[in-house]
Parts: C-alpha cells; sequence; structure tokens
C-alpha cells in the first residue's frame, strides 16, 4: 500500500494529511510529493497530520525518516508534525534538525499552530 497524501495550501501555513502503513518505502514518494506541492504554491510552513499513519516506525527508520524530511523539505522555515502522543519518539525530529531543519513534532494540534505561527 502506497500513503495516500491530501495537501491543502492554506494563507499562513500548508496542511498534509497522510494516511499509510508504517513502512519506510512509502515515507520518501509521500514526501516527494509533499515537496512537489510546497514548491509550486510557494509555502514557507508546513503542518504534516500523521495521526492516521497504521504501525509504528523503529528508531532507524524514524532516523532515516528525519533525513528524508531533511532532503526533501530544506526549501520551508518550518515543519511542524502532529502524531499520537503514544508515538511521539522525536527521533526524526532530532536527524532533521542536525542537518539545520527546522522541524518539531507535536502530540497537540494547537501547539503545532501555535508553533508555525512564531
Amino acid at each position: 500500500m502506497t500513503a495516500t497524501v491530501h495537501y491543502t495550501h492554506g494563507p499562513n501555513f500548508a496542511v498534509v494529511e497522510v494516511t499509510s502503513l508504517a513502512f519506510l518505502e512509502n515515507a520518501e514518494p509521500a514526501l516527494r510529493y509533499i515537496a512537489e506541492c510546497t514548491g509550486q504554491h510557494g509555502d514557507r510552513k508546513l503542518l504534516i497530520n500523521l495521526m492516521d499513519v497504521v504501525g509504528t516506525f523503529g528508531p532507524e527508520q524514524q532516523r532515516d525518516i528525519g533525513l528524508l524530511a531533511y532532503r526533501y523539505l530544506s526549501h520551508l522555515e518550518r515543519i511542524a508534525s502532529l502524531v499520537p502522543p503514544d508515538k511521539i519518539t522525536r527521533v526524526s525530529e532530532a536527524a532533521a534538525q542536525s542537518q539545520g531543519l527546522q522541524l518539531r513534532v507535536f502530540t497537540e494540534l494547537t501547539d503545532a499552530i501555535e508553533w508555525l505561527a512564531g
């Protein structure tokens, strides 16, 4: 199964909703598509809703996803990733930030929106 990605361009930030199984091979095509959409619309900030990703990535996969996010989304100023509380590890966040990408992981939508507004 490939990821289903729904992109919405907004006035202050873009929103992407991802529905997928937690397989690394689904992440790169999804990130490539997100990069195309945000690049075409000139987005600077992005909220990625990952609440509908089924399953869990291991630590190495989470690190790889953070590095892939850097590869495809480095044109963005801020990226807020929304995950369920039981899935937050900050491994992908740390990997992306180690490359200079302003990506933060949140479990609450209001916190993510507040950070994107900053």
